[in-house]
């Protein structure tokens, strides 16, 4: 037998450990998803759902485009919460939730959205369209955030921690999300407050 020193080891390594499980979906804390989500009037959601179907694709291997599943979510929401459910069920976790429900509720919240933005670009019903539309981000951000921690729990990181801290490019979107918060308000007082 001769020892090669430059040879890759004989056994398996299998690395079971909490990195690889991190890896599985796109981690973030509860309150940091809230903050992003609302404080960009739900811009954040694109974000999400890219970085969920790109860490899904990366897992598993499959052929999916997660630009084209975060820009047309309402196809791909029962999708993804699936993958989360069953990657739970594989780690041997239970959680009292109902993945369908959970995305059911942003499909009905996202196309009445879109519904009420379009009435309200055509000055049907505004302000009320446009109010409505803005209360419509509660039910969004509830089911996203549901997801987002079953995510969590499927990742082996159940509060997020690993990604808790808020980057530069965190707060840059918080400054445009405030200034785009600002107009929609001055928008909607020019209807109630005359100048």
């Amino acid at each position: 037998m001769e020892d090669n020193l430059y040879a890759p080891p004989a056994s398996e390594v299998f690395d079971t450990g909490p990195a690889v499980a991190a890896r599985s979906f796109y981690v973030v804390s509860p309150l940091k998803f809230g903050l992003l989500f609302f404080g960009t009037l739900g811009l954040y959601q694109l974000y999400w759902f890219y970085m969920q179907w790109a860490r899904y694709r990366r897992q598993t291997g499959e052929t999916v485009w997660p630009v084209m599943r975060a820009i047309f979510s309402i196809f791909f929401t029962h999708a993804l919460a699936g993958h989360f459910d069953a990657a739970l069920r594989d780690r041997g976790l239970r959680r009292d939730w109902s993945p369908a429900t959970a995305a059911t509720i942003y499909v009905i919240s996202k196309l009445a959205s879109g519904v009420l933005d379009r009435l309200a670009g055509r000055e049907i019903g505004s302000p009320y369209t446009d109010m409505l539309s803005l209360v419509l981000l509660v039910p969004l951000g509830v089911s996203l955030l549901s997801l987002q921690r079953a995510a969590n729990h499927a990742s082996g990181d159940p509060q997020g921690e690993s990604n808790r801290h808020f980057t530069w490019a965190n707060y840059l979107w918080l400054l445009a999300g405030a200034l785009l918060w600002l107009m929609v308000l001055i928008g909607l007082a020019t209807y109630f407050v005359e100048i």
